[in-house]
């Protein structure tokens, strides 16, 4: 079996995936680097497992990974977290000398307090932060990079700033996912390893132009008094101003029969796109 990540190796998705793998003991998996997240679903669809990044702590979520998951024929088996830090490399002397900075998209985000010193500098937005540093490592004096925390101790640079990330608390999480449509049936008889559950999902209404849609949806979790941890809107992208609704259910073992229950309830009058059903 393989697991498919963004890479190169050395990313915070390659440590997410070795961190996911050390809770699977006796389990046989090859890690499968890919650049970009469409060559990771592809991967999927070829029978691989798959990990992405869904949510940063500072930066929130990944609409790359949610875009993908709201079509996708998949179903997530579990999610891992990790801790994320950032360190500045660059080939000059001081922070007024930079002339360019690589950062990946999504780090962009989580070093705001960085960039804001660095207005005038030209921001090169990479796929993954080991890209970042790679470009970087070929460029031109002047040129600067935020990289992985991790891997400062390996470099040596005449400007180097640890911890630049705009908080040390600072977590990323990974879903892990299949390549086969979550069923709501076979989800049902599931049983839990754990307590507790989660349930990712989107719900989409045969049309969103009318008074308390969302709010009729949210009564059906309320009434069974199931958690709501997300819930974001996404446009899906047949026309403009229809949107799906992105939620993710938390819950206990003894609430395992209502979930289904609930969510049977709201197939019958919306699109309910089930993602998974796991332990956590």
């Amino acid at each position: 079996m393989k697991l498919s990540v963004l890479g190169p190796a050395g990313t915070f998705t390659d440590a997410a995936a070795k961190a996911y793998l050390k809770t699977q003991p006796g389990t046989t998996v090859t890690l499968d680097y890919h650049p970009t997240f469409d060559q990771v679903y592809q991967a999927v669809c070829r029978d691989n497992l798959g990990l992405l990044p869904l949510e940063n702590q500072l930066d929130g979520y990944v609409s790359a990974t949610l875009q993908r998951l709201q079509t996708a024929d998949v179903t997530e088996i579990g999610e891992v977290t990790i801790p994320v830090n950032f360190g500045l490399v660059a080939n000059v002397a001081n922070l007024n000398q930079i002339k360019r900075i690589y950062v990946q998209f999504k780090t962009e985000g989580q070093c705001q307090n960085l960039l804001s010193q660095l207005p005038s500098v030209q921001i090169m937005t990479t796929s993954s932060n080991m890209i970042s540093l790679e470009k970087f490592q070929t460029g031109e004096i002047g040129d600067a990079a935020i990289v992985p925390q991790s891997e400062m101790s390996g470099l040596q640079f005449p400007l180097m700033k640890n911890h630049v990330a705009d908080q040390d608390d600072n977590n990323t999480r990974f879903i892990i996912f299949k390549n086969q449509p979550a069923n709501l049936d076979e989800l049902s008889k599931q049983p839990l390893d754990t307590n507790h559950f989660k349930a990712p999902l989107f719900v989409t209404p045969s049309f969103n132009d009318q008074p308390g849609t969302l709010y009729e949806i949210l009564g059906y979790f309320a009434k069974a008094k199931l958690n709501l941890i997300t819930l974001m809107s996404l446009p899906t992208k047949t026309e403009l101003g229809v949107y799906s609704f992105y939620i993710e259910v938390s819950g206990t073992r003894d609430q395992q029969e209502e979930i289904f229950a609930t969510l049977t309830e709201l197939a019958s009058l919306y699109h309910v796109h089930l993602l998974g059903f796991y332990a956590v």
